[in-house]
């Protein structure tokens, strides 16, 4: 797949240079924050505040993760694990520009990246580690 070939090019390059962050394990997983770095960043920026250098070209721009607890009352876990995995469209987009990543884990683990198995629970966890990481970043505005 070609998506999985890309995924192990980006995923040898980072370790490659050496980052900490990309070998950062937690849960016998990459950690939600070298996850978010790698995949997040981009669109979001590297503090979350929907600034990434691929932000400019989207349809719809990517949004502030920094204050996604301030919009909803409450930090909205499920919603995001929603949003992260594929279960829920992203309303207003027409076609989905932001990647299913519970399916790009999945592939990668396929492929012996990303330090999980593949399996249904591994996936979730390494969801909810990038999402555990999106928490800590709420009010750093």
């Amino acid at each position: 797949m070609v998506k999985s070939r890309i995924s192990a090019v980006i995923l040898a390059l980072a370790l490659a240079a050496g980052s900490a962050q990309a070998a950062d394990v937690s849960n016998g997983l990459i950690s939600g924050e070298a996850d978010f770095k790698m995949y997040c960043a981009s669109c979001h920026g590297e503090t979350g505040k929907g600034d990434g250098p691929k932000s400019f070209g989207l349809s719809t721009p990517a949004p502030d993760l920094t204050t996604l607890t301030a919009r909803y009352g409450a930090f909205p876990r499920e919603r995001l694990a929603e949003l992260v995995d594929g279960r829920a469209p992203l309303a207003g987009h027409g076609t989905r520009e932001m990647p299913v990543w519970g399916v790009w884990f999945k592939e990668e683990a396929a492929d012996g990246l990303g330090g999980a198995e593949g399996d249904d629970s591994t996936v979730a966890r390494r969801v909810a580690n990038l999402i555990d990481y999106i928490a800590t970043l709420q009010g750093l505005n």
